[in-house]
């Protein structure tokens, strides 16, 4: 682990000048693979490799793991988008299906637990549509107006538009 965290501060705990040279080092691990005649070939390899390692490590440091959801907290949960809910219910539902005939009901169990909690935060995040008018609605007005022939009332125009809002 030190070298590791002395590996990532000599990087400046940059993500991205890690990922550059875990980038370097592939393509020379690539260019030494096909001089399998070179005399130092098993020590310049072998220690290509252990760089390349240390570098995976170093990513792995420095990246925050993302939080599966069958791992979530209710904090974690409440932090949510409506759109992530939704995408996580899908998920917990799909973790469900698959884990409903083991032996071992835990997982299950648990599932269905961080589903119900996903299912409030949907309902109480849910996003307000009162003040939405569908494009299509706008629409059949338009095409009801001009459909009619005879001049229409400008008093029964406001009332329809009145009933959009």
């Amino acid at each position: 682990m030190t070298n590791v965290s002395k590996k990532a501060t000599e990087l400046k705990n940059d993500i991205n000048a890690v990922k550059i040279e875990l980038k370097r080092l592939q393509s020379i691990k690539c260019r030494l693979s096909k001089q399998k005649a070179r005399k130092d070939y098993e020590s310049k390899m072998t220690e290509v490799l252990k760089e390349e390692q240390l570098l995976k490590e170093v990513r792995n440091y420095l990246e925050p793991k993302k939080v599966t959801v069958t791992t979530m907290t209710l904090e974690q949960i409440k932090e949510l988008t409506y759109d992530e809910t939704i995408k996580a219910i899908k998920s917990i539902q799909t973790k469900k299906c698959l884990s409903q005939y083991d032996t071992d009901l835990t997982e299950y169990d648990k599932a269905v637990e961080i589903e119900e909690l996903l299912k409030k935060h949907r309902d109480s995040n849910r996003p307000l549509n009162d003040n939405v008018v569908s494009k299509n609605t706008i629409n059949d007005l338009i095409n009801n107006v001009e459909q009619q022939e005879q001049k229409i009332d400008k008093d029964w125009i406001l009332e329809q538009l009145k009933k959009l809002i």
